[in-house]
């Protein structure tokens, strides 16, 4: 019972995130869409910056989530890297307000006061994502000088642009199949054939 109320008002809040950033929620919102009291939203996180350090907890558990899912070592960094991008947009068309409310996690310029180990939870990811990239520099999937930050962040991006055009419906022009931006973002990154002039 305790769980349940808990985990009712961390989905209220994730649906109000979906609609505004979490400067704008308030406990009064959150009590009233979770169907519960507002002194039960501080009984769980004692006050409204705990409801949202929370709330941004059970956002990045979702995300590390389908971190460790695709990014398991054994698996070579071209499969994974197709599976995450493929996976953002099955996610943002099957998830749109979690969708919106973790990208509202992600660019609300406030939660960086509000969640100092935000950071470092970020840094979590990369260290399960880098052992991929590092064994693909090591068997020659990709070249050893490739940057992984800028790898990371070209894929990132991409990924964040192909869920804003999902969550807002831009149709137009049509967008790129996942499979060929990683293919194209590995024509850079794999190793140059010998014969190449460089």
């Amino acid at each position: 019972m305790t769980e349940s109320n808990k985990e009712k008002l961390l989905e209220a809040g994730t649906n109000l995130l979906a609609e505004k950033t979490f400067s704008e929620i308030t406990m009064d919102e959150v009590a009233q869409r979770s169907g519960l009291t507002k002194p039960m939203i501080y009984y769980y996180f004692e006050n409204k910056e705990g409801f949202y350090k929370g709330l941004a907890q059970h956002l990045l558990r979702i995300i590390r989530g389908y971190v460790e899912k695709i990014f398991r070592p054994g698996r070579s960094l071209r499969e994974c890297l197709y599976d995450m991008m493929n996976e953002r947009v099955r996610f943002a068309r099957e998830n749109p307000g979690l969708s919106r409310a973790m990208m509202s996690m992600m660019h609300d310029p406030n939660i960086g006061r509000l969640i100092k180990k935000l950071q470092d939870e970020f840094g979590k990811y990369a260290e399960m994502i880098r052992p991929v990239f590092d064994a693909a520099v090591e068997s020659g999937e990709i070249r050893a000088d490739v940057p992984y930050t800028l790898t990371m962040m070209m894929i990132n991006t991409t990924g964040v642009g192909y869920m804003v055009r999902i969550l807002k419906g831009i149709d137009e022009p049509a967008l790129p199949d996942p499979d060929a931006v990683v293919d194209l973002i590995y024509e850079g990154i794999a190793p140059r054939n010998s014969g190449e002039v460089e």
